[in-house]
């Protein structure tokens, strides 16, 4: 999100004299006096006031204070310094001359000696909000909370209805993580100054940082309303669609957001996130890549292409990008933990130990970096380690499903099968929609002998997912054994159909028409699955069955 900054400083604020009689021409008293005078003709009908000398002692200090405005507006600060201390040596009671000179301090970066300003102003006013709301200001701008908030506080006190201390009170509270007092605070500013975007677009951010994203969204479209120009709104509130999974829309925003900003790095790095969520890979490579060449320093634009690349299998450029990631930004979490899994994928287990490990130093609260680590240790073939990190993960997160699944699947290898069941049930409890769990709980129960629950299982799992292969597949080879040889066919036939080119289920079919002595089927059926290079299991089952059919 973009967070807005303060409000500018309070205009500065104009005093009107009485008028001598006859003593200057009412005209130039009115320059002098209106706010919406030109500068350099206010500074010039302020000057014959006080060259005309009919003014002296507190009008006079008008006079200056309010030529000090004219200087200040048209940026010529030593004047308007002048002028206000004139003002002040003229009327030292005159809180509005501090309140001024505050403001030529504070352009001056001289924070200090604006405090001094402010302070002597709710000194001699006690009910000078704007003083108040401005030396709150410079408190927070140096990390003094509760200072900043007591001078709002005395700022409402003086004046109830100032929108821009409702702001910056919201501001505060928002720094402090105090996220609900904040969207308070904001909801004041915009109740009494509907038009201020900015007050919409920062109690968005918060709405957005509470996951409430029809809120945020809401409160962007009205700041977007009152400045259809401003880029960061269309931003905003693109994140805010994309987060509630409306990505076309995102799209559409981040799109408006770039038409206005050409070289807004968020919008295509952000753009690319929404392509990538839609699976269009290649349109996310070229945002990502928009926001690279706009800036070679943004690591954050390698790393989403790199999460591009890695979904097309092209995990050498995904690695490059993952790397230059890292070189821009060593603790890149992200960037370790994607580089590891491009390196597993191409079987560089050893150099993926590394990339883990390094990301568990840096995070060792970390779940999925121990259970992506404990996939690394299985592919290597140490069951033990692997069982250590999944159990780690499940230390810290005990509701994480995969893990409980991939360590219920190596108590199965190691024979454990009541540890399998048992993990496998933590699985499906934590998540009842999980189908893998089901079939790999099904295969459990199958090997224990408990086919009526294995069917089962399998009966879940592809309820779950009907495209689901595997499990169709297991219930097929449990059916033939059961002697239910029809349903069996069934279920190959529908492996067949969402896979064609699986050896195993060839076998699996041809099994079953063996065995209702459809021998010639059988026949092809096998010869069809040592076509298409089939596990050592499967070629051993089907020649066994070609063997028995006397067709080797």
């Amino acid at each position: 999100m973009h967070p807005r900054l303060l409000p500018g400083l309070a205009a500065a604020l104009v005093l009107a004299m009485q008028v001598p009689a006859a003593a200057a021409p009412a005209s130039d008293v009115d320059l002098c006096t209106t706010n919406a005078t030109e500068s350099a003709v206010r500074a010039a009908a302020c000057s014959r006031l006080i060259d005309g000398k009919a003014y002296g002692g507190n009008d006079l200090a008008i006079v200056y204070n309010n030529r000090g405005i004219a200087y200040r507006r048209q940026n010529d600060l030593d004047r308007a310094y002048a002028d206000y201390s004139e003002s002040i040596r003229l009327d030292p009671n005159y809180d509005t001359a501090y309140y001024n000179r505050a403001l030529v301090w504070s352009a001056r970066k001289e924070p200090d000696k604006a405090l001094e300003d402010y302070t002597a102003a709710v000194t001699i006013n006690p009910n000078n909000a704007d003083a108040f709301n401005n030396r709150g200001l410079i408190h927070q701008a140096r990390g003094d909370s509760a200072r900043a908030l007591a001078d709002y506080d005395a700022a409402l006190k003086a004046d109830p209805k100032m929108a821009k201390t409702f702001y910056n009170r919201g501001v505060v509270y928002a720094g402090r993580n105090e996220v609900d007092r904040a969207i308070a605070e904001y909801t004041e500013a915009i109740r009494f100054d509907p038009k201020d975007p900015d007050a919409l677009i920062n109690r968005g951010n918060l709405y957005q940082r509470k996951n409430e994203y029809d809120r945020a969204i809401a409160d962007y479209t009205v700041a977007q309303r009152l400045n259809p120009k401003d880029p960061d709104i269309t931003f905003n509130r693109g994140n805010a669609y994309r987060l509630k999974g409306n990505n076309d829309a995102a799209i559409s925003d981040y799109t408006t957001a770039i038409s206005l900003s050409p070289r807004l790095i968020g919008a295509y790095n952000n753009r690319s996130i929404s392509f990538f969520n839609k699976k269009q890979y290649d349109r996310a490579i070229a945002d990502a890549g928009e926001a690279v060449r706009i800036d070679a320093t943004y690591y954050r634009g390698f790393l989403n292409r790199a999460d591009a690349y890695f979904e097309k299998h092209d995990y050498d450029r995904a690695i490059a990008d993952y790397s230059e990631a890292l070189r821009l930004n060593e603790n890149n979490l992200n960037g370790l933990k994607g580089r590891a899994r491009s390196l597993r994928a191409q079987g560089d287990y050893d150099r993926a130990l590394v990339d883990y490990d390094a990301a568990i130093k840096l995070d060792p609260n970390d779940h999925i970096a121990f259970n992506n680590r404990g996939v690394v240790w299985e592919n290597k073939g140490d069951i033990d380690r692997a069982i250590a990190d999944y159990s780690e993960t499940l230390r810290l997160n005990p509701k994480y499903p995969l893990a409980l699944r991939n360590r219920g699947n190596l108590w199965d290898k190691k024979g454990d099968l009541d540890k399998a069941l048992a993990d496998y049930d933590e699985a499906i409890r934590v998540d009842p929609k999980d189908a893998v769990s089901f079939n790999n709980r099904g295969d459990t129960h199958d090997k224990k002998g408990d086919f009526d629950k294995a069917l089962a299982d399998f009966t879940e799992a592809v309820r779950l997912d009907a495209r689901y292969t595997l499990a169709y597949q297991n219930r097929a080879g449990l059916l033939r054994r059961k002697g239910d040889n029809f349903a069996a066919l069934r279920d190959a036939n529908q492996v067949l159909l969402l896979t064609p080119q699986s050896a195993y289920a060839y076998v699996i079919r041809g099994d079953v028409l063996r065995a209702i002595g459809r021998r010639d089927d059988a026949v092809k059926d096998y010869r069809k699955a040592l076509d298409l290079k089939p596990s050592d299991v499967a070629k051993r089952q089907a020649e066994a069955g070609l063997k028995e059919l006397g067709a080797q």
